[in-house]
């Protein structure tokens, strides 16, 4: 079922497809970081479960070490952020804070750029940086991969003025 209501705030309305700054997207981002953690504790959650079926021994979750955490979070962060931007162009966290990752020319990205793009971010995060001197919000895997990260509250088919809602 889909509905359709105004945008209320004038501010949000102004935004509305415009690039997003840096508070907004390091917040997604945050917001993403908790998501993957989720994610790697629920996974070493499943592994305690099985070996404790298995063994039958004190149920543990063990900590594994630090490279095998490294590698894990950064397949699972490439992993997450690759598969939603290839098809929504949004994570949790860009859904929380109506944020969108489009192509410079406003399409959606192909899962190819999509999958580089998360392999960039996760790899070189430091290069959000880049938007403190780019004239146009750009990290400098947006300039690499011509994207770009827009304010999205609606629907982009949606008429001016209307926000459409799905459930």
């Amino acid at each position: 079922m889909t509905a359709t209501r105004a945008i209320r705030s004038s501010d949000a309305e102004r935004l509305q497809g415009g690039r997003a700054g840096f508070v907004s997207r390091v917040a997604a981002d945050g917001i993403d970081f908790v998501v993957v953690e989720v994610i790697y504790f629920g996974i070493l959650l499943g592994i305690a479960v099985v070996r404790f079926l298995v063994t039958r021994h004190d149920f543990t979750i063990d900590a594994p070490q630090l490279w095998v955490t490294i590698i894990a979070q950064w397949f699972i962060i490439v992993m997450y952020l690759g598969t939603n931007w290839a098809s929504t162009g949004r994570s949790v966290g860009k859904i929380m804070l109506g944020l969108q990752v489009l192509r410079a020319d406003g399409d959606g990205l192909t899962p190819r750029r999509a999958f580089i793009r998360a392999i960039f971010c996760a790899t070189l995060w430091l290069s959000l940086l880049w938007i403190f001197v780019s004239r146009r919000n750009a990290a400098l895997h947006d300039v690499l991969l011509h994207t770009k990260v827009v304010y999205s509250w609606r629907h982009p088919d949606a008429p001016v003025g209307t926000h459409t809602l799905s459930s």
